[in-house]
């Protein structure tokens, strides 16, 4: 090159083209992953509705924390809930603030935060995306229908795995020898170890079961009241019928009120009684199926499912009584032998020691605590079979749901009366490690 230093100009110059060229497309190629592909985290929030929930942080994965309080929860964490605990997961968008899904771990449930993120950028036409694994127990999932951006939501366990892009309510149940998934509303994909596929329609269930090549289908339980989730209406729920319920104690004390809103991107009936001169008094709202009634007779299992959040109660526990619980679920109905039978159960968030009571004379069990400010979903047991025997309903002629106890502040999400029949015809779909439709 010495010997030919125009060789040595040429060599020079095109080796520095080449270096700038390639600058030039890795700086193209940078700048387009960044604006369009990277990832930025989303806010993820655990709330406890009941109890502690288990928390290993993936910075000391052998430590668990007992969280009663919201707390963040960094990806790589690990979540588990004891038999009497339940909370769930929260998933908001960084930048609008927008809850976009929640996961509630049902008890006995263990989970891990594998992924939750979104694009940097909103020029990106990429999805939110958020990944749970090592699902063992009972996971109920809720999307937000109401978002512009996709969404796509995976729940591993070892028998495979459940995909959610659409906004709907489903669960995903995980045991020894079984994943199971269920769409409530919208519509999902069970995904075997083998890469095998089934769709999964509003009102379906599917299962992997250990052992078989095969998936299960089948239809789902049937929720037997009319607008549930309170959407079918944009202005008013129908079937729902909402007042304020005075005392005859206080006849004339301030009413509460009974508002629609949307909270947590959810329709709801919010609840609340804050008057600083309240005295007793109930404010809720009932559904009644006229003379007949609602038939139940026909099914295997009916259990009332509620979803609740107490924000605020001033009266400890359920009052003297144990019939102002800031939440009272009753159920009038009737027996096989057409007697007439009401059953209460209610829920409160704080107790002073020795101050009011937390049951009532006529309940068939104590009622629940459940912490406050953070949801929580009720299941009841089996009405038809867990009830004492000579109490078990056979018509329901009435469901109603009400705030009492002074000034009270509560939301309710759902209130639902699931059904199943087992169709012994049918393959079963197994839950628990029990078929639910097996003989």
């Amino acid at each position: 090159m010495s010997a030919n230093p125009q060789r040595l100009a040429w060599a020079t110059m095109l080796g520095g083209l080449v270096i700038f060229c390639l600058l030039c497309v890795s700086t193209v190629v940078f700048a387009r992953w960044f604006v369009f592909e990277s990832p930025t985290e989303l806010n993820v929030w655990l709330h406890v509705g009941r109890g502690t929930v288990g928390l290993a942080r993936p910075d000391d994965p052998n430590t668990e924390q007992a969280i009663r309080a919201p707390v963040s929860v960094p990806r790589g964490s690990r979540l588990t809930t004891d038999n009497e605990a339940q909370g769930y997961l929260s998933f908001a968008d960084p930048y609008s603030g927008t809850t976009l899904a929640t996961a509630f771990l049902r008890s006995n449930t263990q989970i891990s935060l594998v992924a939750a993120s979104r694009p940097r950028f909103s020029v990106s036409e990429n999805a939110y995306t958020i990944r749970l694994g090592g699902l063992n127990g009972r996971l109920e999932v809720w999307v937000n229908s109401d978002i512009e951006r996709e969404i796509q939501i995976e729940v591993d366990s070892p028998f495979g795995l459940a995909r959610i892009s659409d906004g709907g309510s489903y669960l995903v149940e995980s045991t020894a020898s079984v994943l199971s998934l269920t769409a409530r509303a919208g519509q999902a994909t069970l995904v075997s170890p083998l890469g095998q596929t089934q769709h999964v329609a509003a009102g379906a269930e599917a299962a992997v079961v250990a052992g078989e090549a095969d998936l299960r289908v089948g239809q789902g339980p049937i929720d037997l009241l009319p607008n549930s989730l309170f959407g079918e209406s944009e202005d008013w729920p129908k079937q729902w019928g909402c007042a304020f319920f005075p005392s005859p104690d206080d006849p004339n004390g301030p009413p509460g009120q009974f508002a629609i809103e949307t909270i947590d991107g959810r329709r709801v009936y919010h609840l609340y009684r804050l008057h600083p001169e309240a005295g007793p008094g109930e404010t809720g709202c009932q559904q009644s199926f006229g003379a007949g009634g609602l038939n139940i007779i026909q099914y295997d299992s009916v259990r009332l499912r509620v979803m609740m959040r107490v924000d605020y109660q001033e009266i400890s526990a359920c009052g003297e009584q144990g019939s102002e619980c800031p939440v009272m679920l009753r159920m009038a109905y009737e027996d096989r032998d057409g007697n007439d039978f009401l059953w209460v159960h209610g829920f409160y968030a704080e107790i002073t020691p020795n101050v009011g009571r937390t049951t009532c004379d006529t309940c068939l069990e104590p009622h629940e605590q459940i912490n406050k400010q953070a949801w929580y979903v009720y299941e009841s047991p089996n009405l038809l079979t867990d009830l004492p025997q000579d109490r078990r309903p056979a018509i329901i002629e009435e469901l109603r749901f009400t705030a009492s106890g002074h000034k009270v502040d509560v939301i309710i999400g759902e209130v639902s009366l699931i059904a199943e029949r087992y169709d012994l015809s049918a393959r079963p779909i197994v839950r628990g490690g029990v078929a639910a439709g097996g003989g």
